[in-house]
């Protein structure tokens, strides 16, 4: 059994009172919005983690998705590396056009798959 909805809506609101507070006692509404995003993405971690079958599956963190999440990141590298090796590419825009090209293959690939459909 997780969190309740009731006692995430209450982490909520007090990422939003911390951010508030933040703003106030240091007048710097950017150090309010990095605490609030903090807060709240430490939030949704703990309630994933409470829900822990139901997140793992919703995301596909098994041994499969973990491997294929791994093979897709080394994928874009490697094709990354070889633009930049042998092409001159710069290291930001061969990674942007990495993931772009890369990722279209996988998206197809997952597409195509008699299972996703």
């Amino acid at each position: 059994m997780g969190l309740s909805f009731a006692a995430v809506q209450r982490l909520f609101l007090g990422s939003f009172l911390a951010a508030v507070l933040t703003w106030f006692l240091q007048d710097s509404f950017m150090d309010a919005t990095w605490t609030f995003l903090g807060l709240s993405a430490l939030t949704g971690i703990v309630w994933g983690l409470s829900e822990k079958d139901i997140a793992f599956d919703a995301l596909g963190l098994n041994s499969q998705g973990i491997l294929v999440a791994f093979s897709f990141l080394v994928s874009i590298a490697i094709f990354a590396e070889i633009c930049i090796g042998v092409f001159s590419w710069p290291t930001t825009g061969s990674y942007v056009t990495s993931l772009f090209f890369v990722g279209s293959f996988w998206w197809t690939g997952a597409l195509i798959q008699p299972k996703n459909n």
